[in-house]
């Protein structure tokens, strides 16, 4: 297994772990919503605030490792990292988990944003940032 993969693959689980960590508080702003505990939600947004700038670092993080790769294999690393599908049929077992763990990245922000949506509606009403992309 090479070195460089397996911290990329690393990289990728914190950021999967992350993701999460921001759907979950996501979640819960939402539900403050739901209950009108703009106390809770503020503090929630400050938590979502805290981890968005970790995942930013560890983006940062990501983009280093690769760069540090060949040529080649960044190019590779950097198709693995935005085929949209599961790529069961890569032959490496780094890539495929690489993907696996891509795809579940993608999965969990697209989640975070329907609660985002719902809350910025909520908030935002006719001024909400997806109010406006709608039209």
């Amino acid at each position: 297994m090479n070195t460089a993969w397996m911290e990329i693959i690393l990289n990728l689980q914190k950021k999967y772990n992350k993701a999460n960590e921001l759907q979950d508080v996501t979640k819960q702003m939402a539900d403050c919503l739901q209950r009108n505990d703009l106390y809770a939600f503020e503090l929630y947004l400050e938590m979502r605030t805290e981890i968005m700038l970790e995942l930013d670092n560890l983006q940062y993080i990501q983009e280093e490792l690769i760069r540090k790769l060949s040529e080649k294999e960044e190019a590779l690393v950097k198709s693995v990292l935005t085929l949209d599908m599961e790529a069961s049929f890569l032959e490496n077992q780094d890539f495929r988990r690489m993907n696996e763990i891509y795809c579940k990245i993608k999965r969990s922000v697209e989640s975070t944003i329907q609660f985002d949506k719902a809350i910025s509606l909520k908030i935002g009403g006719n001024d909400s940032f997806y109010r406006n992309k709608e039209e």
